[in-house]
């Protein structure tokens, strides 16, 4: 363990695996035979890596960050809240950063920014110059994957064929209960284009169109964290709603009548980031460099069906896989890009507002 550690975080690290299980931390050590040099082995270290929970954190992981750590002899710890930026800012603005490495999605990557709140990227260790766009590139963070919220339907309770957000809001049409995001970013753009608005001309958002939209809707539906409505359409507790492809398609090998559209599907890009004052920031960046190479970024699709963003992968993906991927040209004409700067300017007003509304 590093001698400059903060004394918290010493403590933190040495409380041993029962109190880590406690606080929704896991360590995390899976053998790669042949993956490592002696001399990466021996570095050692630390690494707290912040996901979003589920069957996708598990995935991803195996597929990622666990290869990283036992190939560096660094001791992983997994939690959840990438997404919890409240949380995050109280933590590095009181400099007790205990986290390193975050998962953020473009919306929380915008808000990390505007807070300041992130370290930025050491060029030195992370190239990005194989990356599919660099204008995706920030100078705190590299685009890792794409990914995809599409709507959905079960197939056994749904009659028909649905192909818009202005079917899944239509209840008479299509009866019963709705899985919707907890969160506002995507739900008040599905919103908007349930009440017609042209997928290209979303931004700005008419924030009072949107919830007046989804009030007609707030009664049939119910509001849930990604990995809650991805239990709740495997359970069948809900017939239709927004989730990631990858989720869709995890359910549906599980034997559950999952359908789904790719029109007007929203197109995130997922970004590591690392917390200012972060303990073991060295660490993060190599696992930040460590997810832009060859085989993570196939291990990723392979798992999760999230589209890379090396350019060299996401050019040798075979056309048949192409057309039921985000981020590729067979995509782009029913898709759209979500807006993150939109949301980083107006993330907490709006966030304020949507708390309120869901809790009245």
């Amino acid at each position: 363990m590093k001698e400059d550690m903060k004394p918290e975080r010493r403590r933190f690290l040495r409380a041993g695996s029962l109190l880590l299980g406690g606080l929704g931390l896991q360590t995390v050590g899976l053998p790669v035979p042949g993956l490592a040099t002696a001399s990466a082995r021996a570095s050692g270290g630390n690494l707290v890596y912040v996901g979003l929970g589920g069957s996708y954190e598990r995935a991803i992981r195996a597929a990622v960050f666990a290869p990283f750590a036992s190939a560096n002899g660094i001791t992983l710890y997994v939690t959840t809240g990438g997404s919890n930026v409240p949380k995050i800012a109280a933590m590095v603005n009181a400099n007790r950063t205990d986290w390193d490495l975050v998962d953020a999605q473009g919306t929380t990557l915008a808000q990390f920014i505007a807070a300041r709140l992130l370290e930025e990227l050491d060029t030195s260790i992370i190239e990005v110059s194989g990356l599919f766009d660099l204008s995706k590139v920030t100078k705190y963070s590299v685009p890792w994957y794409q990914f995809s919220l599409n709507l959905f339907w079960n197939g056994s309770a749904v009659r028909g064929t649905m192909s818009s957000w202005a079917d899944l809001w239509d209840v008479k049409k299509f009866p019963g209960k709705r899985g919707l995001s907890k969160l506002p970013w995507f739900s008040l753009e599905i919103a908007l284009l349930a009440d017609g608005v042209d997928m290209r001309k979303l931004y700005p958002l008419d924030v009072d169109r949107a919830f007046a939209s989804l009030d007609r809707i707030k009664p049939h539906a119910v509001f849930l964290t990604t990995s809650a409505l991805a239990n709740a359409a495997s359970a069948q507790d809900v017939v239709a709603g927004i989730l990631s492809l990858g989720r869709v398609k995890a359910i549906q090998k599980s034997g559950i009548n999952l359908k789904y559209s790719w029109d007007q599907a929203v197109v995130d890009i997922e970004q590591l980031v690392v917390l200012r004052g972060a303990p073991d920031r060295e660490n993060a960046m190599r696992a930040i460099a460590y997810s832009i190479t060859p085989e993570p970024q196939k291990r990723v699709l392979a798992s999760l069906g999230y589209a890379p963003t090396l350019k060299s992968v996401l050019d040798a993906i075979a056309p048949e896989q192409a057309k039921d991927l985000p981020g590729t040209a067979a995509t782009a004409a029913n898709s759209f890009y979500l807006n993150s700067a939109w949301w980083g300017e107006h993330g907490a007003s709006v966030g304020n507002r949507w708390e309120a509304w869901l809790a009245s």
